[in-house]
This record gives C-alpha cells, sequence and structure tokens, in this order.
C-alpha cells in the first residue's frame, strides 16, 4: 500500500524525523529561562554547534532545489547566484568578529544605541519582519514545489483537464526548441505566443501532482512551529546537527545514482549542450560575469551587511573565534554543497531534459524517479529537516524584532517569561504571514533576484555606521526613506493599478537578439556541410527572445488573442526605470545587462544619498554616545560574561583605549589595523576560495 506515492517504509522514516525534532523542542522547553536563551542560546554555542547553526541557516534545501533548478534552465552560468558569495570569504571572516562585539540582541538595536533613534530601530524592525517573511515564504515554497513532484500523480489517473494541461505544456516545449534554434515556421508563430503566455501564467505544465499546496502549508506549519515554538534558538542549534547530517546525505547520495541511470559521463556530455557549461554563463540569459559581480556586490557585501539574523548568527558564539570559524565553516561547507547540486541540476537536464515543464521542480522529479524504498524518506526528512532549520531560525529573527523593537517599548516591565510567550504567538504569526508569500510569488528565481534590493536598504547604513563616525542620523532617515519607496513599496503597490499592470511603456520588452556561440554540430549540420562529423564544436546562431524590462515577465492578457494587450506579471523594477530615467538604452541590452544594472543602481544609490548628506549635516549631542559605542566595538569579547562586562567598563571609562589601533588615525574612518587573527583568517578565507573555484572549473572541464 502506498500513502500520496510513498512506500511505508519512507512514511515510517519522515515520522521518525518529525518526531525527532518535536523531542528536542519539548526537551530543550525546560532551559529556556530569559529573553537571551530563547533569542541567542544563551551566548554559550560553542565552535562544532556554531558551525552546524550557521550552515543550517544558510545551508536550506531551497538552496539544494535552487541550485539544481538554475543549473537546469541556465547551464552553468546560473549558479553563480549560489555560488558567488564564496568571494565574500575574507568579508565575513570580519563582520562575524564585529556582530559579536556589538553585543546585542537584534541588528534593530543597532540605530538605537548609535543614534539613540527609536523611529530607526522600528523602522528596521518592521522592514526586517517582511523580510524575514519572504525568506521563509521562499522557504516553504521550495519544500511544496520538492514534495510535489515526489508525489506525481500516474497518467492513467489525470482528469480530462489535467491531461489538456501536460499536452499543451509538450506541445510548448517542442515550439520553444524550435524557436530558440530560429526553425520555428511562421505559421506557428502565433500558437507558440499564445502557449508562452499560459506557460508564463501558470495554466500549462508537464506534471500532475497527488499533495495539495493547502494541506501541505497547513501540516508543515504544526511541525515546524511546534519545537521552534517550545526551545527557540536552542532548539534550533541542536535540531541543525540533525539537519547538517541530512543535508549531507541527501545532497551526495544523488549523484552516483543519477550517473548509473544515465549509462555514464559519456552519455552525459551527449545530451548536455556545451552553452550550459560555460563556466560564467552563454550570453543568452542574465548570468554573466558581470550580472554575477554585481549580484555578489548587492546581497553578499552590502545587503548581508544589514541581514536581520546577523546577531542570532554570531552573537550567540561564546567569543569572537567561534563566530567566525563557525560562520566562515559553514559559508564554504555551501559552496562546496552548491556544486555538487548543480551537478545534480545538469544530471537532472541529461535524464528528463524538456520533459520537466518547471525548472524549481527537476530536484524532486529526480528524486521520485532515482531514489529506492527508504532513500525517498531520507531524502524528504532531508529536505524538511533542511528547510524548517532556515525557517525556524528566520522566526526567530523576526519573534525578537518584534518583541524586543516593537511590542516591549510599548509594554514595559513584564518578565521575561511574557516577553518569551509574546515571542512565541509571534513565530506562529509569521509561518502563517509566509504561506501568503508563497502563494502571491509565482517563480523562485523572482524572490531571489528581488531580495537583494531589500537586504541593501538597511545593508548600507549598517555598513557605514559599523565603519564611519561621520554617518548621521537625517543622512540614514534620508536614505531609509528613498530606497524603501524605490525598492519596496512602490514595486509591490503600483502593479496592483489596472493602469501600471497594462502600460504600453512599463509592458516594454528588449529586442530580438540573434547572437554566435560554439555548441556541437548536429547531424542537420553535417548534412548541410557545417561540419564534418556530429559532435564537432562549430559556430551557431541563438535567439534571445524579447525579455521583459520593467516587470519580472509579461504576457497576453488572453493568452489565444493575438491582438490582446500585454501584461505585467510580478514585481515592477523600479531600478530599471531610475536608469531609463538618466538616458540608458534599455530596449536593445541582453538579459545580463538588465540585471547587473538592476545590481549597481541598487548598490550605488543608498552611498550616493549617504554620504553627501552626512558631510552636509551632524548630529548633535550625540558625540559620548558615539564614543563610546565605537570603543565597546573594539574591546574584545571574553567568554565569562562577569570579565566580559568588566572589561567594557573600563573601556567605557576611557572612550580613546584603543585609538592606537585605528589603521587611519585621526580620521572619521573606525578601520582597525590587522592582528594575527584576521591575518590568518584572510590567507586561509582566499586559499579555500581558490580551491573550491579551481576544483569546479577542473570538473566542468571534465565533463
Amino acid at each position: 500500500m502506498y500513502i500520496l506515492g510513498f512506500h511505508p517504509i519512507d512514511v515510517l522514516v519522515i515520522v521518525a524525523y518529525l518526531g525527532a525534532i518535536t523531542y528536542v523542542g519539548k526537551k530543550t522547553s525546560g532551559k529556556v529561562k530569559s529573553q537571551e536563551d530563547f533569542f541567542m542560546a544563551g551566548r554559550s554555542v560553542g565552535k562544532l554547534l556554531q558551525y552546524f547553526m550557521n550552515m543550517a541557516t544558510i545551508v536550506d534545501a531551497s538552496n539544494a532545489v535552487n541550485t539544481a533548478s538554475f543549473a537546469f534552465s541556465k547551464g552553468i552560468g546560473g549558479v553563480w547566484l549560489m555560488l558567488a558569495p564564496i568571494f565574500s570569504g575574507p568579508y565575513y571572516w570580519f563582520i562575524a568578529g564585529w556582530f559579536r562585539r556589538v553585543r546585542l540582541i537584534t541588528m534593530a538595536e543597532l540605530f538605537d544605541e548609535r543614534f539613540k533613534s527609536k523611529f530607526l530601530s522600528v523602522f528596521y524592525a518592521c522592514v526586517g519582519i517582511w523580510l524575514t517573511i519572504i525568506l521563509a515564504g521562499m522557504s516553504y515554497k521550495i519544500t511544496f514545489r520538492t514534495f510535489e513532484a515526489m508525489t506525481l500523480k500516474p497518467a492513467e489517473k489525470w482528469t480530462a483537464a489535467e491531461k489538456t494541461k501536460t499536452e499543451l505544456y509538450t506541445e510548448y516545449e517542442q515550439l520553444n526548441n524550435l524557436y530558440k534554434a530560429k526553425q520555428l515556421p511562421q505559421e506557428k508563430k502565433e500558437r507558440y505566443k499564445a502557449l508562452d503566455s499560459m506557460y508564463k501564467k501558470e495554466q500549462i505544465r508537464s506534471y500532475i501532482s497527488y499533495t495539495p499546496a493547502s494541506w501541505f502549508y497547513i501540516i508543515y506549519t504544526i511541525f515546524v512551529g511546534a519545537y521552534v515554538i517550545m526551545g527557540g534558538l536552542k532548539a534550533t542549534v541542536w535540531n541543525n546537527v540533525i539537519q547538517g547530517l541530512l543535508v549531507f546525505a541527501f545532497s551526495a547520495m544523488m549523484i552516483p545514482i543519477a550517473l548509473v541511470k544515465l549509462g555514464g559521463w559519456s552519455v552525459f556530455s551527449e545530451r548536455v549542450p556545451a552553452s550550459m557549461l560555460h563556466f560564467f554563463g552563454s550570453g543568452t540569459d542574465e548570468f554573466s560575469i558581470w550580472s554575477i559581480a554585481a549580484f555578489l556586490l548587492a546581497n553578499y557585501i552590502i545587503g548581508i551587511t544589514g541581514h536581520q539574523g546577523n546577531m542570532a548568527h554570531n552573537g550567540s558564539a561564546k567569543d569572537e573565534i567561534t563566530a567566525r570559524v563557525g560562520g566562515l565553516g559553514g559559508n564554504y561547507t555551501k559552496r562546496i554543497l552548491t556544486i555538487m547540486w548543480a551537478i545534480c541540476g545538469l544530471l537532472a537536464f541529461a535524464l528528463y531534459g524538456s520533459s520537466i515543464s518547471d525548472p524549481d521542480a527537476a530536484w524532486g522529479v529526480m528524486s521520485n524517479n532515482l531514489l529506492g524504498v527508504g532513500l525517498k524518506g531520507v531524502m524528504i526528512a532531508g529536505i524538511l529537516a533542511a528547510n524548517m532549520a532556515a525557517l525556524a531560525c528566520n522566526s526567530i529573527y523576526l519573534s525578537a524584532l518584534f518583541v524586543r523593537n516593537l511590542y516591549k517599548p510599548f509594554v514595559q516591565n513584564k518578565s521575561d517569561h511574557h516577553y518569551i510567550n509574546v515571542s512565541r504567538i509571534a513565530i506562529a504569526a509569521v509561518l502563517l504571514l509566509a504561506i501568503y508569500i508563497a502563494v502571491h510569488y509565482k517563480s523562485l528565481m523572482d524572490i531571489i533576484k528581488m531580495q537583494p534590493l531589500l537586504n541593501i536598504i538597511f545593508g548600507a547604513p549598517v555598513m557605514l555606521l559599523l565603519f564611519w563616525k561621520r554617518l548621521s542620523l537625517k543622512a540614514v532617515y534620508t536614505q531609509v526613506i528613498v530606497c524603501t519607496l524605490l525598492f519596496a513599496i512602490l514595486p509591490e503597490i503600483l502593479p496592483a493599478f489596472s493602469s501600471v499592470k497594462h502600460s504600453k511603456w512599463l509592458t516594454q520588452q528588449t529586442v530580438e537578439q540573434t547572437v554566435m556561440r560554439n555548441a556541437p554540430a548536429a547531424q542537420g549540420d553535417v548534412d548541410k556541410g557545417l561540419a564534418s562529423a556530429v559532435g564537432q564544436k562549430i559556430r551557431k546562431e541563438f535567439v534571445i527572445p524579447p525579455t521583459s524590462i520593467f516587470f519580472s515577465s509579461v504576457a497576453r492578457s488572453i493568452p489565444q488573442d493575438a491582438n490582446s494587450p500585454m501584461v505585467g506579471i510580478g514585481r515592477l523594477n523600479t531600478e530599471l526605470a531610475v536608469a531609463k530615467a538618466i538616458g540608458l538604452d534599455l530596449k536593445n541590452m541582453k538579459p545580463a545587462t538588465l540585471l547587473t544594472i538592476r545590481y549597481l543602481v541598487a548598490s550605488f544609490l543608498p552611498f550616493i544619498i549617504l554620504i553627501p548628506v552626512s558631510l552636509l549635516t551632524r548630529d548633535k549631542g550625540l558625540e559620548e554616545n558615539i564614543a563610546r559605542f565605537y570603543v565597546k566595538m573594539k574591546t574584545k569579547v571574553i567568554p565569562d560574561h562577569a570579565l566580559d562586562k568588566a572589561e567594557l567598563e573600563k573601556s567605557y571609562a576611557n572612550p580613546t583605549r584603543f585609538d592606537h589601533t585605528k589603521l587611519f588615525p585621526n580620521s572619521s574612518w573606525e578601520f582597525c589595523k590587522w592582528d594575527k587573527e584576521d591575518t590568518y583568517g584572510v590567507i586561509g578565507s582566499l586559499a579555500l576560495t581558490l580551491a573550491i573555484v579551481g576544483g569546479f572549473w577542473l570538473i566542468i572541464k571534465m565533463l
């Protein structure tokens, strides 16, 4: 007897995992006595647990599914969205120490301590809560997509409507391949455009699943909510060990099984186009070396600095070296796993190709088809474990922001028990709101590309706040308000208006372009005399289809009507509206150039506001407060809480105590000279980066 396509043994594995995490939550709930226990695990996490916690937070199963999806649809070039942070390792080494030294519980408290500004801390909390809900929603959607693809309904049980959906998708995929190869007959173009609009609106697909979204989200929420609500970060840290081990298990087992099914690397080379193995993309998609570099700057340098989880990630460590080693270890482990997931995505393409309509489902389809009894259970348990761990951490960030920065200022002088209970209610609320995000956003790629633009809103001021004494409160007010409107509010609100969604100007697309690139010759090329043998590398023409400029995508209002107006779908890219306003010719650009411009506008605009406004304004009366803030940031953390507090008092009594360590004496910049720990960390980070990237390059060359 099978349950939603699962063997009873697989069901037992999944139930055993769910029981284990619930037990951990119950077991640790009795050890939660204070807010610091609930939000920061008592600031006592050692190196091994810190490693697993950081790995669990950044290595959720959505990364595996996303990376496989990007490799499946974009080739190796798309994988850099997940692999690019490897170049920011040295930066992470430094900021882990800084966020441990700040000795706060939430990121919002930075603005209260540095500027004595309740408004900014409240505003950060509101934006941070919304970002957390978006991340949680993405985690929900990934888990559902994967579970859905592993519970496929057999074709003989399809309804007439479900059968029509799959038949139309098959026709669309055939026409799409002809179009990209410049072989689509003129009389088929209107049919192709109609089906393309239906595909963008998710009206056609290649498979049908047993799993209904509503029931999945409800059951998933109950289990993930149970252990985090009971045990807070303490429960999450211990469950992250289970998650980490399961991530290694499900990442490692897929490649050899897929290779055996495929018939070896030689068959892989025959089925995967050379264009998908270009290290930095083929030039026909969004991922070039420049768009990847811009994404790295926006998300993993500027954006990550203001991330709402920085305090929990680093502040829970018992000291700075623990925060640094744990954070860097988790970061580099993820990059190694990313390479494994990318290979899985390419193997999925070699095995199934166009039979998978939704790249987000590639991982699930491959798991469903390749894994035997028991292994499917391990895979699902691993996916649930990974996503639950990340979702739990995100929920804790949110509850801390809500309780300490929104609730506590208005409901004061209550016990820690009271505030912890309110935190538990906040966690339940965020899990429910995350379901809305999962349903509202159709494409995971849209969420991935949108996230850096939101993180930058506070990433830029936090970066300057940590290093520049001259940053003024008025500058931060101005920048945060402008960027929130531009990157967060307008992109979501404006598409709700019909005049915007149907605007001819905003539904513009780039012009269709033809490019030449190296590709293996097919039999048709040999017949035409263009190559001497099948597989020989020759120059071939490929089409870059028109790309939506200002919306995530555009489609016909009525797919079957060639004269129906175009409608915008998804987010409005206001960054490109800014680029258009300064005179850039967007219509003739390639997708990679458009994405690069989006991230560069978002990266530099905050600093263009912050620096000049800071130089023109001053924060009067905050001199003593600023001095205390920066001397604390130069005072190393001592694991013993009492000794650490005593050391801080010495620094507060003498704010110039560490001025001799400044890299630029008598300036407003608070960078310090490197010590041995800094130097060894940077050298080690660079060595790991070169080793992993070099190994990845060699693997691609051998494929």
